[in-house]
This record gives C-alpha cells, structure tokens and sequence, in this order.
C-alpha cells in the first residue's frame, strides 16, 4: 500500500507525457534481431531504458518531460525492420469531450488520441475527471492508416492527488 502512494504521488509531479511503453513486435526471431532493435531504440532522446525481450516486445522506460510519441517508437521499430503491434502504455493526460466523442490530450507532445473504456465503470471515471490531469493505463493499436487519430483502450484509471 506504501508503495502504491509512493508511486500515485511521483505521478503526480510529472509533466503529461508517456511514462511507460510496451510495444509487441512481429517478425523479431532471432538474437541478433533483438540486439540490432535494442541497441537503435536505445539511441532515442526520451528514452532511459529499453529492453527488447525474445517475447517479441520492447519496454520502454521514459525520461521526465520527454516528447516521445507511440506514433515515434513504432517508426523507430519499423525503420530497424520490424512491424510494431500493440502498445501497453502509461501515460499522463486529460481526458476531453468534444464533437461527441472523448479524447486524451497528452500535453506535453501536444497530441490527442480517440478514447475508448471497456466498461461503464471506466467510463464513469473518466467522466468525473473531464478536463483534468490523470494518468491512464491503455492499450493502443496501430492505426490501419497513418492519417487516422491512433486510439487509446483505457484498462485502468488513476487520479493523481
């Protein structure tokens, strides 16, 4: 429980910005491809640490006020040769409404993602916290067309305090 206030209070002191990312990767078979994908990703500014795992997925760990967008490691992952999946984020914001839809504004990039929860109780949450700064757990998929506003699936909300 000490922990989890620890970890609720440093979220709070953060700018709005990804926290952490885990990208799965398809077409990632051997241990050279792991090596070649770890040491390019970790060459990204915004990056602290990443780890590609032979699960074909990399966890990233970002730097404080970072400007590293998912739409930024998924270009990285394809530029080495892979095809990015799912992104496993955590990530600070504000959920908004508007044209009768929600989006997640992430400030610190100034980037909006479409928002979706997989239940009411989730999208009770979100609403009560319209407009303010929260941290999110959410999976995003790549979008079919790059012109497309990527998505974010919110699997658990946090208030910072």
């Amino acid at each position: 429980m000490r922990m989890v206030l620890l970890l609720l209070a440093a979220a709070a002191t953060l700018p709005a910005e990804f926290i952490q990312v885990r990208i799965e990767i398809s077409q990632m078979d051997c241990l050279t491809c792991v090596q070649t994908l770890e040491q390019g990703l970790k060459k990204m500014k915004g990056v602290e640490k990443v780890v590609v795992g032979p699960q074909n997925s990399a966890d990233f760990s970002l730097l404080p006020g970072n400007k590293v967008t998912l739409e930024r490691l998924r270009d990285a992952i394809k530029g080495v040769g892979f095809t990015p999946r799912n992104a496993y984020v955590t990530v600070k914001g504000r959920p908004l409404t508007g044209e009768g839809q929600w989006r997640f504004e992430v400030d610190g990039i100034d980037k909006v993602y479409n928002l979706a929860a997989p239940s009411n109780d989730t999208i009770r949450a979100i609403r009560a916290l319209d407009g303010k700064s929260i941290v999110v757990k959410a999976v995003s998929a790549p979008p079919p067309d790059p012109r497309t506003m990527p998505s974010l699936e919110v699997e658990s909300v946090v208030e910072p305090r």
